[in-house]
């Protein structure tokens, strides 16, 4: 199942051409009529492709009429909108020469069908089948991966890619909006290539779907210990024109609009789109801490926060497809994002002795503004060969990614008599800025040897550079007026190349058994060099013939299907490498209060895992339910990890980052089912549970800690009245396990109502947070402390979108333009349909 993604890929770019169809041929069929044929006739005399060759295309045994077309100047053809499962008789026919007659059938195995060369002679040809995609529902579930559609989640509406993730089943969003997979974090592609994209930059009115693959083979990038999430944007398929316009207001300031219009006329394809967006929060948090000396209480700190964000977003997207021929695609794409953040936190704080005696105060207020620029262009070309299968594609892209930020953290102490302190205040400026490029190449190539074998084999080279820098100034009774703090202030170059080359071989053992089993060669160099302080950390994967295995990435894959029937059972087995994120590794502070600072690692070294899963899918209750069940395991070493200790300087701060620890293993079973009992009410209930053991280093104390976790989510939408749905969204996740402590549980639900005013036009009232229960936290407990700590990430909010849809597919605009200007004129020749 794995050329699925490029298929699917493919698939939504590639923009046919209608062929003329007499109205009403396919009624009553009762499959669904998405099937399409296409090929090159070839006159056999001149080897030359044959222009204005007739096509038919007819439904076995009783011959009935189903559609056709016309060659073009090149020979090419095709015909869609034909039915799945009946046989089919394809006629070829020009005056003068001798009709070639094919047969085909459309099943469950393919979707569209190159016929090849066809040859005005008889010819025996024999076709294989093509591929059917079912209708739409708001998750389709496959044994390797799941699809979740994103128009169907009304929760969504007016919101960002970060809201559609939470709603996925088997995935969890943190405070910061970054995705989680059974515990570890997925790569993030869109259209299926890596992007300076996050999350919360993309309009959740943009996408089409998400692709959720927990295991992928060795085509995609190693590094996806996390599975990989797909984020696939809205591109028109079909010949005519289509688009919707948005707007929504909210609570908290909360407005949004967009616009998108797709077209496709002839060999062209076109999409468009724009948004904005804008919001805010009024959240809070707090903080409990005992501190210690050899497990005896020494003191106790507690703190409380409120803050205050805004947001505003804006962007927009261009991309042209031009239809070379039928084997040709050539593809452009540009993302344009801006994003501006806001902030502002107001924390305060209280300080006692081991006999809870109020010792002193601290207030700190910390402001902060961010702001963003991204551009990613994207260079696509596509061809597939006559023979069926085989396909060579490359791709091109570049993402750049601007930032600036200034900060303030000012920060008063006072006695326990209320009196302000000798050290106080004590305020401190940052000022800071990055520049991200990176640059991808890709090309791959898929050959079928035969009818139970396959070879796919490509390479790729990924080059990343990150410019930081941050200058904190600060001013105190000590240090006197807008002093440079050196120990804070940093200015990094970060540089991460990655070249990459894989085989990956899929044979078939008998009609029911599948094998595949491939190598990926990745070469990694990475760099992070401090330039103000003249420090340097690197790594390289191989060193020469060092480290070689840490550049091997194996896996295999083995799956049996059953006849008539989407039920199907995998084993496989892979290695993947983790890298750490930027903010990982940034040396800089990125919250602080009076007792706790978090910074990056620049060190971080990456961690290997060995994955391992059995996925069985099984349809039920006659077709109108699905049950997918796994079972896996995962054994990471030197695992990335949090990790917190008391500053040696000064014993009363925490200090949080991140390191190597010595292994992490875990092992759960995930089970997902989607019931649709009746027409119109649908259910997807999933679930997983995890256990977990983890260990930091010797060097970190050896900390070790085991335990196990589960989550559940549960989606129910229900369409009534015609015109009018429900949706309920809800989950719960119990405490995670960390070396040092566990994660706090997190809960929510949110509602969504939507009413169809009329076919085009559709309004959605949603409810995020419903009971404002979700926060974030978690629970260090050491011999030096024992912490508990919360944030939340937003507040509750209720927000209406607006939607009018517009648009005609299956038309050619130029010729309805030039129908229209011929009917004035009349007595002219009856067009057909």
């Amino acid at each position: 199942m794995r050329w699925l993604l490029p298929v699917l890929l493919i698939w939504s770019s590639v923009v046919p051409v209608s062929a003329q169809r007499p109205e009403g041929a396919q009624r009553g069929l009762g499959g669904p009529s998405i099937g399409k044929l296409y090929g090159r006739v070839i006159d056999t005399s001149t080897r030359k492709g044959a222009e204005f060759a007739t096509i038919t295309v007819y439904l076995m045994p009783k011959d009935s009429l189903l559609g056709g077309g016309i060659s073009r100047r090149s020979g090419e053809f095709d015909v869609d909108k034909l039915p799945i499962g009946p046989p089919l008789k394809v006629v070829v026919s020009f005056i003068g020469y001798k009709p070639t007659t094919l047969e085909a059938r459309l099943t469950r195995e393919r979707l569209e069908l190159d016929l090849g060369n066809i040859d005005l002679e008889p010819d025996n040809a024999l076709l294989n089948e093509v591929e059917v995609v079912g209708e739409r529902s708001s998750m389709v579930m496959q044994v390797d991966r799941r699809v979740f559609n994103v128009e169907k989640d009304l929760s969504t509406q007016g919101g960002t890619a970060v809201d559609v993730m939470k709603n996925v089943p088997g995935l969890s969003v943190d405070l910061d909006g970054n995705v989680e997979m059974r515990g570890a974090r997925p790569q993030i592609l869109v259209d299926g290539r890596p992007s300076s994209l996050t999350l919360e930059q993309i309009p959740a009115e943009e996408i089409e779907r998400v692709e959720v693959i927990t295991n992928p083979s060795v085509a995609f990038d190693a590094n996806s210990t996390g599975g990989i999430l797909n984020v696939v944007l809205k591109k028109n398929t079909k010949p005519g024109y289509n688009g919707q316009v948005q707007a929504g207001v909210g609570t908290n300031d909360r407005y949004q609009g967009g616009a998108n219009l797709n077209m496709k006329e002839g060999r062209w394809g076109f999409n468009l789109s724009g948004n904005y967006n804008t919001g805010g929060n009024a959240t809070n948090g707090g903080t409990d801490r005992v501190d210690r000396s050899s497990g005896i209480t020494t003191g106790y700190f507690a703190q409380n926060t409120d803050s205050r964000s805004t947001r505003v977003m804006r962007g927009g997207r261009f991309g042209a497809d031009w239809q070379m021929s039928n084997r040709n695609l050539l593809s452009l794409s540009m993302n344009l994002r801006g994003h501006g953040n806001t902030g502002e936190d107001g924390l305060v704080s209280r300080i006692r002795d081991a006999d809870n005696l109020l010792v002193s105060t601290g207030e700190q207020i910390n402001t902060s503004r961010t702001e963003t620029f991204s551009f990613s262009p994207q260079l696509s070309f596509r061809r597939k060969s006559p023979k069926e299968g085989r396909e060579w594609s490359a791709d091109l892209s570049y993402s750049r990614w601007d930032r600036t930020s200034t900060a303030t953290f000012d920060q008063y102490t006072f006695s326990s008599d209320g009196a302000e302190l000798a050290t106080s205040p004590r305020l401190q400026d940052n000022l800071g800025g990055s520049t991200y490029d990176q640059l991808t190449l890709q090309m791959d190539h898929i050959v079928p040897m035969g009818e139970n074998n396959k070879i796919e084999w490509g390479v790729k080279g990924n080059w990343k550079r990150d410019n930081t820098y941050l200058d904190v100034f600060v001013t105190s009774p000590f240090v006197g007026t807008d002093l440079r703090d050196t120990s804070l202030s940093n200015t990094y170059i970060v540089t991460d190349i990655i070249n990459a080359a894989y085989l990956n071989w899929s044979h078939r053992l008998n009609p029911r058994w599948t094998m595949q089993g491939g190598f990926r060669f990745e070469q990694t160099w990475f760099e992070t060099e401090l330039t103000d302080k003249n420090i340097t950390y690197s790594y390289k994967y191989p060193d020469g013939a060092e480290n070689l295995a840490k550049a091997l990435f194996p896996a295999l894959y083995l799956s049996r299907k059953w006849d008539e029937s989407l039920r199907e059972v995998q084993v496989n087995f892979s290695r993947k490498i983790s890298r750490p994120n930027f903010w990982q590794i940034m040396p800089f502070i990125m919250n602080a209060d009076s007792r706790n600072v978090r910074i990056g690692n620049p060190a971080l070294a990456p961690e290997l895992s060995s994955l391992a899963e059995v996925n069985h899918l099984l349809p039920f209750f006659k077709g109108k339910a699905t049950w997918f069940t796994s079972l896996f395991g995962r054994y990471t070493q030197d695992a990335i990890t949090s990790y917190a200790t008391p500053l040696p300087s000064d014993t009363t701060i925490l200090l949080n980052t991140f390191v190597n620890g010595s292994y992490n293993a875990s092992g759960g079973w995930e089970n997902i089912i989607k019931i649709e009992p009746r027409q119109g009410l649908q259910f997807t209930l999933s679930g997983t549970m995890q256990y977990t053991d983890v260990a930091l280093s010797s060097s970190f104390g050896g900390t070790r800690n085991t335990g196990t976790n589960w989550n559940a989510k549960a989606m129910v939408n229900y369409r009534f009245m015609k015109e009018w749905t429900l949706q309920l969204n809800g989950e719960y996740e119990t405490a995670r396990i960390q070396p040092q402590g566990k994660g706090l549980p997190q809960y929510g639900l949110d509602a969504s109502v939507s009413h169809d005013f009329t076919k085009k036009l559709t309004g959605v009232l949603s409810v995020n947070d419903v009971f404002y229960t979700r926060r974030w936290g978690n629970i260090i407990d050491t011999q030096s402390l024992y912490q508990e700590s919360f944030r939340r990430r937003e507040m509750r909010y209720i927000r209406f979108t607006l939607t009018w849809k517009f648009g005609e597919q299956n038309t050619s605009l130029f010729r309805r333009r030039q129908n229209q200007q011929r009917e004035p004129g009349g007595g002219g020749e009856e067009m057909g349909p």
